[in-house]
């Protein structure tokens, strides 16, 4: 074999210039590796602000967690290799990655992960090996409602308090926006209402200091608000009894404490009150002075502005008495006589009783003095006439008896001159 391999070598061209061919070879080599080592020598390059892809975000939010502040993260990578395969490398073919699988709440630091799409190329330098991120785990929380009112009502109304459709609103977010939120704000005006206010009302989430929150999530945006509008007005009290006191009594006095109380009510009903009454006391057979405290009776759409106060009603009964006073003839009084009459009033002996009967309050008091009788001569004529005696004052009595109450008299005209029987009654008593 070996033998016949060397018959074949000896016969071939390659066998002759054998010296300069290997030289040749051997030059093409050495040219070979100068080229490869000089013409595609080895180098590196930096690549800037090539972002960070946050690997795992989505997992992360379902795991109830989210990034607060940036996440828009770059690096610089230092990148060595043959001169061909680098320069034709662009940033699409470089990858760092922020892997976020195992991150929780709170500062977290996450390491880097680079990677370049060609082999040959290697990573030499990296600017910064990890980043920051703030998380925040995303709860959910109920926020309380609050109305700002504007406005101003007319005079002589007032208004209710305000009623929620909900009275908190569910929000949720990063934990620290929602802590941020003091109340969900909304605002009506009630400018010149007289009626109630019924408004489906925006409200929006602000922390303390009024400022609107951002990054929450609000389960609803509205809520329904109604404020009533009430007129307020000042109503008599008028007391409601009925039956009759003892006999020999009187109901002389009924008194309200207070005698009126502020209502409040819409518009149409406290326009339409001219008064309201207590609820009803009965007197049959009172003998005595009493009071007592009542509640009054108004409309179920009313109500007092002092929800406690109660309506006092005093009644005073006080028993009938007969007091009797005599008088003189001459204690009677003429009234409306003519001039030149006279009377002979006080020729007449005897004398005039005066009984009156009224409440203890009203007779115990007087005296003669306060009464006095009368008679009124505006019609006398001369001769005689039969006078009625009438009471000078009347003190609200319920019973006046004068004894005798009729009295005849003589009445003469001072200036006629004398009757023929007046004028021999003075001649015989002249002899």
């Amino acid at each position: 074999m070996i033998k016949k391999m060397k018959e074949i070598y000896q016969r071939s061209k390659f066998s002759r210039n054998t010296a300069p061919k290997v030289l040749s070879l051997v030059f093409a080599l050495v040219f070979w590796i100068f080229v490869m080592d000089n013409v595609n020598p080895q180098m590196t390059r930096v690549f800037e602000n090539i972002p960070i892809e946050l690997v795992g975000e989505n997992q992360l939010e379902a795991n109830g967690y989210r990034i607060m502040g940036d996440r828009n993260f770059v690096v610089s990578l230092t990148l060595k290799g043959r001169r061909n395969d680098v320069i034709k490398l662009s940033k699409e073919d470089l990858q760092v990655v922020a892997d976020l699988g195992n991150v929780s709440n709170g500062l977290q630091e996450i390491y880097l992960n680079s990677r370049v799409q060609l082999s040959e190329v290697s990573i030499v330098n990296q600017s910064r090996e990890s980043i920051l991120l703030k998380i925040d785990e995303i709860i959910r929380k109920p926020i309380p409602v609050a109305v700002v009112k504007e406005g101003q009502l007319p005079t002589g109304y007032i208004e209710e308090d305000v009623r929620l459709s909900l009275e908190q609103i569910f929000i949720s977010g990063p934990e620290t926006y929602v802590n941020l939120v003091d109340k969900m704000v909304g605002h009506i005006n009630l400018n010149n209402a007289t009626a109630e206010v019924v408004r489906d009302l925006p409200v929006i989430p602000v922390d303390s200091n009024g400022e609107t929150v951002t990054g929450v999530e609000v389960e609803t945006n509205y809520v329904t608000v109604s404020i009533g509008v009430l007129k307020k007005s000042s109503i008599l009290v008028q007391p409601k009894y009925e039956g009759s006191v003892a006999e020999g009594y009187q109901l002389t006095e009924v008194k309200v404490q207070p005698d009126s109380v502020v209502l409040l009510g819409d518009r149409d009903t406290i326009n339409a009150l001219k008064y309201v009454e207590t609820e009803l006391v009965d007197l049959s057979n009172a003998s005595e002075s009493f009071s007592i405290d009542l509640p009054i009776n108004k409309p179920d759409n009313v109500k007092l502005e002092n929800n406690n106060e109660r309506i006092t009603i005093s009644f005073t009964i006080e028993p009938i008495i007969t007091k009797e006073f005599s008088y003189d003839y001459s204690d009677i009084t003429f009234i409306n006589m003519e001039d030149p009459y006279r009377t002979n009033i006080n020729d007449i002996e005897g004398q005039v009783i005066l009984r009156v009967s009224a409440v203890d309050s009203i007779v115990s008091p007087l005296n003669k003095n306060d009464l006095g009788l009368y008679i009124n001569a505006g019609q006398f004529v001369p001769g005689k006439v039969e006078a009625e005696i009438q009471l000078n004052r009347n003190y609200d009595f319920n019973k006046v008896e004068i004894l005798p109450s009729l009295i005849e008299i003589i009445v003469t005209d001072i200036n006629a001159p004398p009757s023929e029987s007046e004028e021999e009654s003075s001649d015989s008593s002249g002899e």
